[in-house]
């Protein structure tokens, strides 16, 4: 059954100049430093923060106001398996709210954009 699902788009070069004008500070507010590692690998380094911040908007969307008021940037992660399937992993209060739930995301880019769905069952 669908608990919630969400959706968000982010234009790359609006991305990349609020990660020019604000730097580091504004990276590391909504990365984990284990998700600024894995994409500062990758020859699409940006192209891979700003999607990972799309999936996090995504799940920001399901999220009802109590769950909201306990969003910290940092207590949610994308990780990808060895095969590159993304998952979304959770931490503190919103591990616990969604511990009997099945959380799938997906991530795409192109060239203009990079978007994420989240579906929570």
């Amino acid at each position: 059954m669908i608990y919630a699902m969400g959706i968000d788009i982010v234009d790359l070069d609006r991305f990349s100049r609020a990660v020019n004008r604000w730097g580091e500070h504004f990276l590391q507010r909504i990365l984990t430093p284990e998700e600024i590692a894995y994409c500062r690998r990758k020859s699409s380094g940006m192209d891979s923060m700003a999607v990972r911040f799309a999936a996090k908007e995504a799940f920001i969307k399901c999220l009802d106001e109590d769950a909201y008021s306990r969003f910290h940037w940092q207590d949610v992660r994308i990780e990808n398996a060895a095969n590159g399937k993304p998952a979304l992993i959770l931490r503190g209060d919103l591990q616990e709210r969604f511990r009997n739930h099945k959380i799938t995301v997906t991530l795409s880019h192109s060239r203009l954009s990079a978007v994420a769905v989240v579906l929570i069952e």
